[in-house]
């Protein structure tokens, strides 16, 4: 049967922009092949995205919150699953339509940046649960390019051995995963290594309306932001994530950025803070949302004509308009690190995992990736300011490795529109 439908889960269109840049990444590269096809889309933030979102027949939006993962989802799938075995495919005229449109789907996509590694074990109910419920369907499910393990921790190993081979094909994100699932001994795996899809994103993708009168004005502020002679413009995306990690283990992680951003304007540098995940809307909570750190940050430096804080909503295509005016960024958002590869401006990286320097690697660049928890405000300037110095050679670097990079991201979502998902490729 020709492929009609397909679902996507753990990704959303507000929130953190990384998962939207995936999702219409998905969304638009398979329309390009089949314009008929129908995208059922699970949220955890289903009102933010109902309002955002374009007008879209072809776009079903359901919600995948943890209350209707618990109560309902979950529940419903094992219903109609065992329905189904039972009396054939015809119940699902009367399952609810999330339901129905999950059980019909040609795949359950899975476009969770990381999943089941240890130290996150707080999320492997989600891990899980965002799961089962295709499962239950006999909805073959796809993981797209992901960071996942290692698995040596106990819930996390356990959890992981018996779901991921749940999977139709499970697609590694970078070497070190794929070093963990070759490593991990879990039965009946399947698994190949891929980009990061959004490395394909293009503007024309986008789904949402986000901007206004109030970014059109950040945007022209940006564009007379140019400084004199000797000094460019360099832009950094803080993270939320990093920010709360850093917090709870005493680090100072927002006095850094500041420290940073003072000695970047004193060297004569125009400097441009901006986010990856954006929740205007949430006031100060921190969760998928940069714009209370953005704002912490550009308070701690004080009034300056050369500073420049987006600290609004934003959509993937606007933030990769701001990172196409830099001449270099440094990023602690993942997504914010492709996207600025994808344009071939330089980065340099302050993250938390393992999946930043795999990635990184591909382009000879993961000695641009630092550790928030060894960092110093030195040994940050010094990084930063060497990778705005060699920013000529290492955009070559990035030019030189991308177009092997865009065919490795693109295997995955068109794999989707194969009888196998990809699973020949294991």
């Amino acid at each position: 049967m020709a492929a009609s439908a397909y679902s996507i889960i753990a990704a959303t269109l507000s929130g953190n922009r990384g998962a939207e840049a995936m999702l219409e990444t998905v969304v638009g590269r398979l329309r390009a092949d089949r314009a008929d096809l129908h995208f059922h889309v699970f949220t955890y933030y289903p009102e933010d995205d109902r309002r955002l979102v374009v007008d879209d027949p072809a776009l079903s939006l359901h919600s995948s919150t943890p209350a209707a993962l618990v109560l309902r989802l979950f529940p419903l799938a094992l219903l109609f699953g065992l329905l189904k075995k039972l009396f054939g495919a015809g119940v699902l005229r009367h399952a609810p339509a999330d339901i129905r449109g999950l059980a019909e789907s040609t795949a359950l996509v899975d476009l969770a940046g990381v999943a089941f590694i240890d130290g996150r074990e707080k999320f492997l109910p989600f891990n899980t649960l965002t799961l089962l419920p295709a499962w239950f369907l006999g909805t073959p499910i796809v993981k797209m390019p992901q960071a996942t393990g290692p698995y040596r921790n106990g819930a996390n190993r356990t959890l992981a051995s018996l779901v991921l081979p749940m999977c139709r094909m499970l697609w590694a994100r970078g070497a070190r995963t794929r070093e963990h699932l070759e490593g991990s001994g879990f039965k009946g795996l399947r698994f190949a290594q891929a980009d990061d899809i959004a490395f394909n994103h293009r503007d024309a993708y986008s789904l949402t309306r986000d901007g206004g009168p109030a970014l059109d004005a950040r945007f022209a502020e940006m564009e007379a932001l140019r400084p004199g002679e000797g000094g460019g413009i360099i832009g950094i995306c803080p993270s939320s994530v990093v920010a709360v990690q850093s917090r709870k283990s005493g680090g100072n992680y927002e006095q850094v950025l500041s420290v940073l951003v003072s000695e970047l304007l004193n060297a004569g540098h125009a400097v441009v803070l901006f986010p990856n995940a954006t929740r205007a809307a949430a006031g100060d909570a921190e969760r998928n949302n940069d714009l209370p750190v953005i704002r912490r940050v550009r308070d701690a430096v004080g009034s300056e004509s050369r500073l420049l804080a987006f600290d609004l909503d934003m959509n993937t295509a606007q933030i990769k308009r701001v990172i196409r005016g830099m001449d270099a960024v440094l990023v602690s958002r993942f997504h914010a690190m492709v996207g600025a590869l994808s344009l071939q401006v330089p980065a340099a990286v302050l993250g938390w995992s393992h999946k930043y320097a795999e990635v990184m690697a591909r382009f000879g660049l993961e000695g641009n990736v630092m550790d928030y928890k060894a960092m110093s405000a030195a040994d940050l300037r010094a990084s930063v300011q060497r990778v705005y110095e060699q920013r000529e050679a290492m955009r070559a670097a990035i030019a030189a490795a991308l177009p092997e990079v865009k065919a490795s991201a693109d295997r995955p979502v068109a794999a989707l529109l194969t009888p196998s998902l990809g699973a020949d490729l294991a």
